[in-house]
């Protein structure tokens, strides 16, 4: 009788391919699941007509809650006191003491809230995300969803960050019971970045902020068409009796001449840049290259300028430089078309010397330093044309 030889291969080698192909399958299905970061990274301009936030917010005192240790939910503000923690009898409140670092997290990222920034940059890399505004804040995520201690000044800020649906979610751990939440979602069409503010409180949803942020250009060109529809001082009503030249009128004042005459035959305009921190020095920026460049933007503009200069009229630049922790480097930069006039106060007798802002624009540069200087430098030169543009259009 023949032996019979056992091909114990032709049974599992099925089996094997099957789990190799459900494995190729999953690790597919997982790599293709995972949605790609929003895009957050650029400067965005605060639109005030689309905020919304009420006429006060924060936390809620602890003895508001009349000591149930229960959440507020949606019952409204209960504010007028000091914090504690849930009472000790019938309706009695008792207090516990706040550490002094928690008493600073409430003050001031309450206070962010309650004032936000008009002008926000963000720089987005692949495992992180820089936000800087204009109120000297600046700090680095990584969502990842993991606790990270950020700062607060001296004080320790435990902060979790991650992708959620499209949006960046920022947690902030206030303290025991208390959060704050920031979600930053991007839209399109127009480019717009919303960033909802939301108070927690024991795991329920309080006080909410609600901000839109534009690009610089839409911002623009949204304060243009305010200015443009703006309606016109309303005529006299036909057949009105006419005043009479002999009615008692107070004296008019001197003539106000139109809009722009302010900028009419402007021809010398000095430059002067502000003082230069060590961080932006370090950053790439140069003060006197900087009084070089302007001051020759003006001049090939036709412009009598020297940037040395101590003209009545002159161009005033400041630049507010950050670096960030992994070595960003984001600057708020100012340009002002200032000039010097004479003029009569109601509390002095005789006049003085004062400065005039004629023209003004500002924004927000960020990147690494091997090409911040250069960023800065190209956005100063677009206002200096912007305001070279402005006392031409005048002088027609």
């Amino acid at each position: 009788m023949p032996r019979r030889i056992a091909r114990p291969f032709r049974l599992f080698t099925p089996i094997l391919i099957v789990v190799v192909l459900a494995g190729t399958i999953a690790a597919q299905s997982s790599s293709t699941s995972q949605p790609a970061s929003p895009a957050l990274a650029g400067v965005w301009v605060l639109n005030p007509a689309l905020t919304q936030k009420p006429d006060e917010i924060g936390f809620n005192p602890d003895w508001a809650y009349g000591g149930s240790g229960g959440g507020s939910g949606s019952g409204g503000r209960r504010r007028g006191g000091g914090s504690g923690t849930g009472g000790s009898g019938a309706g009695v409140p008792s207090f516990t003491r706040e550490s002094v670092d928690d008493s600073t997290r409430v003050q001031q990222l309450t206070a962010e809230a309650r004032t936000p920034p008009e002008h926000v940059t963000i720089v987005q890399k692949e495992a992180s995300v820089s936000i800087a505004d204009d109120q000297g804040h600046a700090r680095t995520f990584h969502p990842t969803g993991t606790l990270e201690m950020l700062t607060l000044g001296t004080v320790p800020l435990p902060t979790t960050a991650r992708w959620d649906a499209g949006s960046l979610v920022v947690l902030y751990e206030v303290e025991t019971g208390r959060q704050l939440r920031y979600t930053y979602t991007p839209k399109g069409n127009p480019a717009r970045l919303l960033v909802d503010i939301r108070f927690l409180e024991r795991g329920h949803e309080a006080d909410e902020v609600k901000l839109t942020y534009e690009t610089p250009d839409a911002h623009e060109r949204t304060l243009l068409s305010a200015v443009s529809s703006a309606p016109a001082a309303p005529a006299a009503p036909a057949g009105a009796a006419p005043v009479p030249p002999d009615a008692a009128v107070p004296p008019a004042r001197t003539p106000v001449l139109p809009p722009g005459s302010e900028l009419r035959g402007l021809t010398t305009i000095g430059t002067q840049v502000e003082e230069l921190s060590a961080q932006a020095t370090a950053c790439g920026l140069d003060q006197a290259k900087m009084k070089t460049s302007l001051a020759k933007t003006l001049a090939d503009a036709g412009f009598k300028s020297q940037p040395y200069g101590n003209e009545e009229s002159y161009l005033l630049v400041s630049v507010v430089t950050t670096r960030l922790q992994d070595g960003t480097c984001v600057s708020r930069y100012d340009a002002s078309l200032v000039a010097q006039a004479d003029a009569t106060l109601p509390y002095l007798k005789g006049a003085v010397q004062v400065e005039v802002p004629l023209l003004h624009q500002g924004g927000m540069a960020g990147g690494s330093p091997a090409v911040h200087a250069s960023a800065v430098m190209d956005a100063l030169a677009r206002i200096v044309s912007s305001f070279v543009a402005q006392v031409r259009a005048a002088n027609k």
